[in-house]
C-alpha cells in the first residue's frame, strides 16, 4: 500500500512539473534594453524568467544580474559580430533598435553602439 501511495504522489508531481516550468521560462516578446551599467556582482537575481515580470517589463540581464526592466522593441535578425578593438572612446550613436532607420539594428561594436545591417538569424 506504501509503494502505491508513493507511485501515484511521483505521478500526480511528474504531471504538474513541465506545465510549472513551462510558465517560468516562456519568454515574452520584445527585447532587454542595452546593459551599460556598471558590474554589481554582489546583487542576487530578481528575477529567474518573463513570467516573474508585470506586463510591459521583461527578466533582462542589467549591471551583471536580472531583473524585470521596460521591454523594448526589438527588429529581425541579430547583430553581425565584430571582433575589433577599439582605440578611441567608446561613443554611442545609438541606444536602441528604433533609433535607426529601416531595417538596421543598434548593435554593439568595438567603439560603441551604432546602426547595421542584420544578419539573418
Amino acid at each position: 500500500m506504501r509503494a502505491q501511495s508513493l507511485l501515484l504522489l511521483a505521478a500526480l508531481l511528474g504531471s504538474q512539473l513541465p506545465a510549472a516550468l513551462g510558465r517560468r521560462n516562456r519568454e515574452k516578446p520584445g527585447g532587454c534594453p542595452p546593459d551599460d551599467g556598471l558590474c554589481l556582482r554582489s546583487v542576487p537575481d530578481q528575477c529567474l524568467g518573463d513570467s516573474q515580470c508585470s506586463s510591459m517589463m521583461k527578466c533582462c540581464r542589467k549591471n551583471c544580474f536580472r531583473q524585470c526592466v521596460r521591454m523594448v522593441s526589438v527588429k529581425q535578425g541579430t547583430c553581425p559580430e565584430d571582433r575589433l578593438q577599439c582605440l578611441s572612446p567608446i561613443q554611442h550613436l545609438c541606444h536602441q533598435d528604433s533609433d535607426c532607420r529601416g531595417l538596421s539594428r543598434c548593435c554593439l561594436g568595438a567603439c560603441g553602439r551604432d546602426c547595421r545591417n542584420p544578419v539573418k538569424g
